[in-house]
């Protein structure tokens, strides 16, 4: 029961997050907690739960006898959170170029080839849902190719204040991700840790000027 409990809490918390990361809520904006448990039919103790979660991560400010307030990233934060991902990337793509065969960049290749397919297709908000996809797995499976849990740990930390929707509302991010995972992949290759490392990091510090701030919810 405490399991599913904390499950469920924890998919509160992901969709409030979300939602906060995707600027439906303004800076200050009380957050409703009876509400969000209305909309998301579930009581009001696992949405309380959830935005104490958020507040421990600084989306959500609480004030006592109040209620919560959202706290949305701001463009510092944006760039801070990106650098940070870079810096943890570029540390396990570097230790994958040491260690990779060929049956990683033979399996690296096979998913950008459908990244490329896709460019070919109408670009529409479905389309961009299995290229986000695509792109995450690219990502996830060079960094599971050297030790390094740890890190790994870090990074899917970092990786919570990500937008879940970056390739539906960001223009341009599917074309500078096919043509920085073709070299990232040439550098793994060629076992090239030092370019790996500063080709992965320029590809994630871009993220923040592709996004600019984040948008108004329509």
């Amino acid at each position: 029961m405490i399991r599913v409990r904390q499950k469920l809490g924890d998919e509160i918390a992901e969709s409030l997050r979300q939602d906060i990361l995707a600027g439906r809520y303004e800076m200050g904006e009380r957050i409703p907690l009876d509400a969000v448990a209305q909309e998301l039919g579930v009581s009001s103790m696992p949405v309380r739960e959830a935005l104490i979660t958020l507040s421990n991560e600084g989306l959500v400010d609480v004030e006592p006898r109040r209620g919560f307030r959202a706290r949305p990233l701001t463009q510092t934060d944006l760039d801070d959170m990106f650098d940070v991902l870079a810096a943890l990337t570029g540390v396990l793509v570097a230790r994958a170029a040491v260690v990779a065969t060929d049956e990683d960049i033979a399996h690296l290749r096979a998913i950008h080839e459908k990244l490329v397919a896709l460019d070919g297709r109408t670009l529409n908000k479905a389309t961009m849902r299995q290229a986000s996809k695509l792109n995450d797995e690219f990502h996830r499976y060079i960094a599971k190719i050297p030790e390094g849990d740890k890190v790994r740990w870090f990074l899917r930390m970092t990786h919570r204040f990500v937008r879940a929707d970056l390739y539906e509302v960001v223009p341009g991010i599917l074309d500078a991700s096919m043509h920085d995972h073709v070299q990232i992949i040439e550098a793994l290759e060629r076992h090239d840790p030092v370019e790996a490392r500063r080709l992965a990091e320029a590809h994630f510090a871009q993220g923040s000027q592709l996004i600019g701030c984040l948008p108004a919810p329509v």
